[in-house]
Formats: C-alpha cells, structure tokens, sequence
C-alpha cells in the first residue's frame, strides 16, 4: 500500500495546531502578560519564525486560541438531540453540559483571561463572546422557535430567552467560582441547580 502524502493544506494546519497547543499550555499557566512569545516557541517546539507566519502578535494568537477552543467546546456541549423528548427533559440534558463547560477550571482561567485583556484588546473579548455565548444561543434560540410554534411554550423572543436560560442553568456555579469566592456558592450541586434553572424557565415561559 502506498503512504499517502500530507498535503501542504493538512501541514499548515498541522503546524497551525502545534503553536496553538503550545500557547494554550504557557496561557493556562503564566497568564495573558506572563507568557511571552519566547515562551510560546519553546513550549511549541517551533521555530519563532514559524509562529510570526501564522500570528503576526501575542495579541492575535491568543485571540484565535480563544475562538477555536471556545468554538470546539460549545460545539460538543450545544447539542438539542432527539427533540420528540419533553422539553424538560431536553433542557435539563443541554443545561447539565452547558454548566459543566462554563464551570470547569479551564473555562475559569479563561474567562478571567479574556476580562484582564479585553478592555484593551476588545477582539479577543468578541473572539470569546462569539465563539461560545453567541454560538450557543444561535443553537438553542431556533430550538426554543419551535417549542413556541408547536404549542409546547408562550410566544417570547427566542433569543433572548435563549439568553435567560443559558444564565439560569449555572446560576450560584459559575460566578463564585469565577471571583473565588465559593462561601457565595449557590447551596446547590450541579444537578440540583441546572434542575431548578430549568424548572423556573419552564415556568415562566410553559403554556399555560
């Protein structure tokens, strides 16, 4: 059988991918400013070159670092499946991976990430927003559409209710964990706090 060629397109995104991998370790670890672009090259095992031809600043690589890992996560988390289920049921599934993400210590080191640089690099906050708050409301708000049409709930805004429920689902989890602070944590596990977003959601907005 005859080896097939990597084709320069595949190399590019090889290597693309490679400096990625490697800025994602020394920016979990050192921080935005503590990580430099020495430290990037070394931890990627390329060339300084190699890096400078895919991102021309720190800046612009920790912007596209940001999107394609937001990007990936929300992608396997907003996931409606089988929607002949109960909207309950539904929603408690799509709320119990959506807390996990936005919780998780990487999700954290982050969010406080994007929040120290935004003010001053404001597309690496869009990037994030984008990638993940933006994209999973984009999902969810169609899904909420035709829950409205069929009859299952009241006629609302789709998208803002897509809001709303992406906020009640890791209400008390996220934000002490966030500003660590966890004595402020909601007295409530995961389960039992997505539950009670999607019990309160439903109330709201169920068809009487």
């Amino acid at each position: 059988m005859t080896e097939a060629l990597v084709t320069d397109e595949q190399f590019d995104s090889a290597k693309r991918s490679q400096v990625l991998d490697g800025a994602r370790r020394c920016f979990l670890e050192q921080g935005f400013d503590g990580a430099s672009m020495n430290d990037i090259v070394k931890a990627a095992g390329v060339s300084k070159g190699t890096v400078y031809a895919y991102f021309p600043s720190k800046e612009k690589l920790f912007e596209a670092l940001v999107f394609d890992d937001r990007r990936s996560q929300a992608e396997r988390a907003i996931v409606i499946g089988d929607e002949s289920r109960p909207i309950e049921e539904v929603l408690t599934e799509l709320g119990l991976r959506m807390s996990n993400l936005i919780t998780s210590d990487e999700s954290i080191a982050y969010i406080r990430m994007v929040l120290a640089v935004a003010a001053k690099f404001p597309e690496v906050g869009s990037a994030f927003y984008e990638a993940g708050p933006a994209y999973s409301i984009s999902k969810i708000a169609p899904y909420l559409q035709r829950k409205m049409d069929d009859g299952t709930l009241e006629q609302a805004n789709p998208i803002h209710a897509a809001m709303q429920f992406g906020e009640l689902v890791h209400c008390g989890l996220m934000k002490p964990k966030l500003f660590a602070t966890p004595r402020f944590a909601s007295p409530l596990n995961t389960e039992e706090a997505v539950a009670a977003g999607v019990k309160l959601f439903l109330k709201g907005l169920a068809r009487k």
